[in-house]
Formats: structure tokens, C-alpha cells, sequence
């Protein structure tokens, strides 16, 4: 149960950080938001462009059909005459980008002008071939298309065949034409504008989306990081009020939990017992082994002592394991570490010890009281057996990980060659049996340093002597 529950915080948790659910949410909502905008701004478009050019074709419409009107043919020769002209001014201005013409359509798509507007300043139309073939088959219907003007400039022109009463079965075609230059730049402003806001108005409300999103699920990110504060042991549950939907996810974290401390304590509770139950009879072996002086009770008291050792320190490791565990112990360092530095000198009499710290008050350890006092204890301690007379105790957040402490004990002792670091660590390996000990101190902060997921690092000191660094974790604060 503890186990799993360490997990979600570490790779699971990455795991969920990968796949923002944030980002999932506002990307689906953003892959019908955007083609439901680019949709919308092509329909506009089309809709002016549409309306736009309809407006424009409209009066050259009107001018074909004022022609036909105002045209009659001489019943003696069968030529063509204009009553009256179209009465727009921009007909009468040469070049001005509005034409009119009545001509003979050849073959090759060009006009023989029968008559034309003063605009044309004496030029002719030549309409595509595709366009003229649409001429001739569908007499008296308007056509559209496009040609070059007499000063070069695109045009847009309506044309309709036409036979007046009078010249048999020769048809005439009537063209009304225009500059298109200034509605072909209305439409691409217009497209231009209506994109920009559609996109404007698209990476609005995807910013919209997101903010609602945000506030949305911003209980669940409180949730979260309550859940950091039990986990850091800034706080011993999960509290806070939150909506009915993620209530109950809070009440089951905090069920969790207590379930989690319960496992823990019961654990505690059986190592004890086994502790006891282990340890009295082999002390009784021992005693009674002692009060006899032969070779059988000297083995039996060996090793009697031998398996003390050997349980006692398999039941350290255990409850290092329950206690590494745990959820929401917290423990100052600078505490501990000063009441050990206050109480080792009383217990190392025989030298003049000078322990100087280098700790700041505001870390604090992610555990059990204990546990620190045992691991620093135990460095401290060997660090009082061997020095010289200076010791130098210093912490500082380990570079690039958040969460973790680098405790440092330096002496001035003798110290260790390179290839006796692995040994030390060993349980029950000793370098120099005349020194007090059961050689199982460094081994058990190393045990209970990789329960607390840190480790123990041996190293030459500035000092001269041994360096200890043990990397623990500590409380993050926000």
C-alpha cells in the first residue's frame, strides 16, 4: 500500500505531467474551435466576394440592357443606330476603366466595333475563346468574363448576343465592361480582415477555454498539492473544502493515509515485539553461558553475541524500512545535530573535541527524530573515535535536486585509504579492533540512509582526515 502510494508521487506522476491534462482538454476543444472559425471566415469571403462582384456586374447589366433599348436599325441600309447613349460620365472619359462596345464577335474572340463608348478612345475587346463560344451558343443570354482593357488594366465584362429587327440572322454582341482592380482589392482586404479577427477571435476563446479550464480544475491542483504538504510533512492530511465531484478523492487520500500511518505503527509495533522476543532469550544464553568458565560456554556466548548483533541490526534495518516509509514526520536538523554536539564531548571525556557546525536553521529533516539521531549519531560518533581533536559538521541542499540535504562530518583523524570505503560499510566489519565498537554504525546509516531513498558516501575530509556525506531528504517549503 505504502509503496504504491510513493510511486504516484514519483513516476506516475511524471508520467500524468507528460499527458498536461489541461493541455488535452484545451488541444480538444481547440480542433473544432479553429476549423469551426477558418470555416466561417472562408464562408464570409465567399459571401462578399459573391455579393461584391454582384454589385459590380449589376450596373454593367443595366447598361448592356440600356443599349438594346436605345438601339435601332436603319430600314435602308440595316445599319445600327444609337438613339441615346448610356448617360454615366466615366463612358465619356477617355480610358477611364469603363467601357462600352457593339460589334461583330470573330472567330478568334475579338470585337469588330461597330460603335463604341468615347472611353475606348478608338480600341476594341477580345473576349478568351471559351467565353466567345459561350456567346454565340447561348444568344441573348449575359455571359461574363474577363479581358484586357485598352490601357492594360484587367477588366470585368458582361456580353450579350443580340439580333436587331432589320439584320436578318446576324447577330451583334453588346459588352458592358469595368476595372476590377478596386473590387478585387476590397475582396482580398476584406478576406485579409476576416481571417485576422476570425484568428483573433479563435486564439481568444482558446484562451478562454483555457482559463476555464484552469479555474475548472484548479480544486484538483489544490488537491494536489495538499497531497505534496503530506507527502514534505508540511501537514498530516488532506484538508480543504472542495467540490462534490473531488470530495470524494480527498476523503479516500485521507483514508489512504491513515491507513498508511496505521501499517507503519503496526509495523513498529511488531518489530518491538520481535525485538523482544528474540533478544531476552539470547541474553539469558548469554548470561547463563557466562557464569561458566569452558570451552562450550565460550562458544555459546560468542555466538549468542554474534546473533544479538546480527538481530539487532536486522531489526534496525527493519524499522529504518517502516520508518523511511512514513508519512508526514518532520524533524529540525540543526536540533538534532546541536544536542548531539552538546552530548558527544561528555561521552568522549578522554579528548578535547571541537565540533563546529555549519547548519542553517531552516532545514528541516523528512522523518523520524530517531532516525536522524542514529545516522548522525553514528557518523558523529565514529568521527569523535578517530579525530584528532576537530570535527566539522555542515549542510547544504544537494545541486540540481530538489528536496534533498547533504550532511557533511569532517575530522582530522588518520582516515581511510580509498579501497577500505566498500569494507566499512560492510555490517559487522571492523579495521581496528581496539577501538570501541560492534562495527555496525556505518552500516546502519547506510541502511537507513537508502530507506530514506539518500545514501552514504565516504570521502578524504579538508581536514585530513575522513569525510562523511550523507544525503538525506528534507522538507520543501513552498
Amino acid at each position: 500500500m505504502n509503496a504504491r502510494f510513493q510511486s504516484g508521487q514519483g513516476g506516475a506522476g511524471k508520467a500524468v505531467e507528460g499527458r498536461s491534462l489541461v493541455w488535452r482538454l484545451v488541444r480538444s476543444a481547440a480542433l473544432w474551435v479553429v476549423p469551426a472559425f477558418l470555416v466561417t471566415a472562408i464562408s464570409l469571403i465567399l459571401f462578399y466576394r459573391t455579393s461584391t462582384y454582384k454589385i459590380f456586374d449589376d450596373p454593367l447589366i443595366n447598361t448592356i440592357q440600356s443599349l438594346i433599348a436605345y438601339v435601332e436599325t436603319d430600314p435602308q441600309s440595316g445599319e445600327i443606330i444609337l438613339i441615346r447613349a448610356p448617360i454615366d460620365p466615366s463612358y465619356q472619359r477617355a480610358l477611364s476603366g469603363r467601357y462600352w462596345l457593339i460589334g461583330e464577335l470573330k472567330e478568334d474572340g475579338r470585337l469588330e466595333s461597330i460603335m463604341g463608348s468615347p472611353s475606348l478612345y478608338g480600341a476594341s475587346l477580345v473576349l478568351p475563346l471559351s467565353d466567345a463560344q459561350k456567346v454565340r451558343a447561348h444568344q441573348g443570354d449575359v455571359v461574363r468574363s474577363i479581358a484586357e482593357g485598352p490601357d492594360k488594366e484587367p477588366l470585368r465584362l458582361a456580353a450579350q448576343s443580340v439580333i436587331f429587327p432589320g439584320m436578318g440572322d446576324r447577330p451583334v454582341v453588346i459588352v458592358a465592361a469595368a476595372d476590377r482592380r478596386p473590387t478585387e482589392q476590397a475582396v482580398r482586404q476584406f478576406s485579409l480582415l476576416a481571417l485576422g479577427l476570425m484568428s483573433v477571435l479563435a486564439l481568444g476563446l482558446s484562451a478562454a477555454i483555457f482559463m476555464q479550464v484552469r479555474l475548472g480544475l484548479r480544486p484538483l491542483f489544490d488537491l494536489r498539492g495538499r497531497v505534496v504538504d503530506v507527502r514534505q510533512g508540511r501537514a498530516s492530511s488532506v484538508e480543504g473544502e472542495y467540490p462534490k465531484e473531488i470530495k470524494p478523492l480527498a476523503d479516500e487520500l485521507n483514508s489512504l493515509i491513515g491507513h498508511n500511518r496505521d501499517v507503519v505503527e503496526y509495523a513498529r509495533t511488531h518489530v518491538g515485539n520481535l525485538a523482544h522476543a528474540l533478544k531476552t532469550p539470547l541474553a539469558v544464553l548469554v548470561n547463563e553461558a557466562g557464569d561458566k568458565d569452558n570451552a562450550f560456554s565460550k562458544l555459546v556466548t560468542r555466538q549468542a553475541e554474534e546473533m544479538l548483533k546480527q538481530v539487532d541490526h536486522h531489526l534496525r534495518r527493519a524499522r529504518a524500512a517502516t520508518r523511511g516509509q512514513s508519512i508526514g514526520e518532520t524533524t529540525p536538523v540543526l536540533e538534532t545535530i546541536s544536542s548531539l554536539a552538546r552530548t558527544l564531548p561528555r561521552i568522549h571525556r578522554d579528548k578535547d573535541l571541537d565540533i563546529q557546525l555549519s547548519v542553517d536553521k531552516v532545514f528541516v529533516f523528512r522523518g523520524a527524530k530517531r532516525d536522524l539521531e542514529e545516522m548522525v549519531g553514528n557518523l558523529m560518533d565514529n568521527a569523535c573515535k578517530w579525530t584528532g581533536s576537530k570535527i566539522r559538521v555542515s549542510a547544504e541542499p544537494v545541486e540540481g535536486e530538489e528536496g534533498q540535504l547533504r550532511l557533511i562530518v569532517d575530522d582530522d583523524g588518520p582516515g581511510l585509504d580509498a579501497d577500505q570505503y566498500v569494507t566499512v560499510l560492510k555490517r559487522g566489519e571492523r579495521l581496528d579492533e581496539a577501538t570501541p565498537g560492534s562495527g555496525f554504525g556505518l552500516s546502519i546509516v547506510n541502511d537507513l540512509a537508502l530507506a530514506y531513498k539518500g545514501s552514504l558516501q565516504l570521502d578524504v575530509s579538508p581536514l585530513g582526515g575522513l569525510r562523511a556525506i550523507l544525503i538525506v531528504p528534507i522538507v520543501v517549503r513552498p
